[in-house]
């Protein structure tokens, strides 16, 4: 076990959040070493769950995925960020311990490690010695432009201009941040030719030292944990470059370009991770999109189809041939006029479901009856009064146990949502996926 252990900490285990953080305070760090221990004391309880005929976390996780027989269905939980956490602290969850460790997550959630390490828009990136590095390598460089008591202009490390609140990122990300995009580094030809050298999949440093390690431990992880690749989606790959409104117009205007895009983004992820999936067996796949909004996606099926259908096969066709048998896409807004595309193309699910876009879990399920589904759960429900609390967990209730659907809220916790109603709202889930009475209930 300790052998294991030493080489288990040495991986991204489910710590994305914190490794955005523009300065990853002390806490994060603590946090991400608080996730590896309770996948390795998963992992010695496997003993004991296997003796008493209960399902593996990965086992369970394939029974629902692939509409077999669960024994219990995993709840889809994120990680309560920062703003959420303070609030919290201040109604009973006690100080500096994190939502997931006090009510064990790692119990009855989705328990998975992301292998993988990419910047997003807004943060401070710097490649990882523990996770294989999908970002520009080097990173642009993280400046601060200008400032005043209220905001702040900055540039992040995929080399984005954005006018923000200071008090969204003042002593660490708070979770929550509204932004306003100036500027993206792809407006050209020449652009993207300089940004294509940053992306060079043969760059030192792309894999960890350790690597080796790493894989011989996840191999022998035993069902105890899952282990997921999640990457930027195509659309989300251009939007970063260049921005949705100049994107949107370059797919009309340069259409060369944008297929130029497209073809670094499947040669640069097919070529960085074809050793990691000879290496491990991995779970399943997230290609994160945001390619939606309220009313729709932001871009028609007909441009789905004449721009990124054949990136899409690609891409997928890839992750099939080395043995990945679930793919999802993970976009907020209302994706649903894309799903017969998506599934056209090789992806079989969609997260996280967003049900103030009319994403509702029932009416998918009737309509696409082997689609996988995480979250569908109202973030804003949870603040309200317990009984919308439960008509809102009642309401998603009668999809559960038709399988294929990791139940969960459809994106991160807001601060509006009060620790009683969340403790009230997990024992409801629980009930509900099979929890409460099982003797691999956490310890709520």
């Amino acid at each position: 076990m300790e052998e294991f252990s030493l080489k288990l900490r040495g991986i991204s285990g489910g710590c994305t959040e914190s490794a955005k953080l523009p300065h990853p305070p002390k806490e994060a760090k603590i946090l991400c070493m608080e996730r590896l221990l309770d996948l390795m004391r998963v992992i010695e309880k496997m003993g004991d769950a296997g003796s008493s005929g209960a399902l593996s976390p990965r086992e369970r996780f394939f029974e629902v995925a692939f509409f077999g027989n669960p024994d219990r269905i995993p709840i889809s939980l994120w990680e309560i960020r920062p703003a959420t956490l303070k609030r919290w602290w201040s109604e009973g969850l006690p100080q500096g311990l994190t939502a997931s460790k006090f009510f064990r997550f790692d119990v009855f959630g989705l328990n998975s490690v992301n292998i993988v390490s990419r910047p997003s828009e807004g943060f401070k990136w710097e490649p990882s010695d523990r996770a294989i590095n999908l970002g520009p390598m080097p990173p642009f460089e993280y400046k601060v432009l200008r400032e005043d008591e209220r905001y702040r202009v900055w540039v992040d490390s995929l080399g984005v201009t954005q006018l923000g609140f200071q008090e969204d990122w003042r002593g660490g990300w708070s979770g929550f941040a509204t932004r306003t995009f100036i500027d993206f580094p792809v407006k050209t030809r020449e652009d993207f030719e300089k940004v294509r050298r940053r992306y060079d999949p043969n760059t030192p440093g792309r894999y960890p030292p350790k690597w080796s390690d790493i894989a011989e431990g996840l191999n022998r992880r035993n069902g105890a944990y899952l282990v997921n690749i999640t990457i930027s989606g195509p659309f989300w790959w251009i939007r970063d470059m260049m921005g949705l409104e100049a994107a949107l117009i370059s797919i009309f205007k340069d259409k060369k370009l944008i297929h130029d895009i497209l073809e670094l983004y499947v040669s640069f992820h097919s070529k960085v991770l074809e050793r990691c999936l000879g290496d491990v067996e991995v779970d399943y796949i997230i290609l994160s999109e945001d390619m939606a909004y309220k009313r729709g996606p932001m871009i028609s099926p007909r441009i789905f189809r004449d721009f990124f259908s054949a990136v899409y096969r690609e891409i997928t066709g890839f992750f099939r041939e080395h043995g990945v048998k679930i793919i999802l896409v993970d976009s907020d807004g209302n994706i649903e006029p894309l799903i017969p595309d998506l599934l056209a193309v090789g992806v079989n699910g969609v997260s996280p479901c967003e049900v103030a876009a009319g994403m509702d879990v029932n009416m998918l399920r009737l309509k696409y009856p082997r689609l996988i589904m995480m979250g569908g759960i109202d973030k804003r429900k949870i603040a309200f009064s317990k009984e919308d609390v439960k008509s809102e967990v009642d309401r998603i209730s009668k999809v559960v146990w038709k399988k294929g659907y990791f139940p969960g809220v459809d994106h991160a916790v807001p601060p509006d949502v009060s620790f009683e109603n969340f403790q009230y709202f997990l024992d409801l889930m629980k009930r509900a996926c099979g929890w409460m009475n099982s003797s691999l209930n956490g310890n709520q």
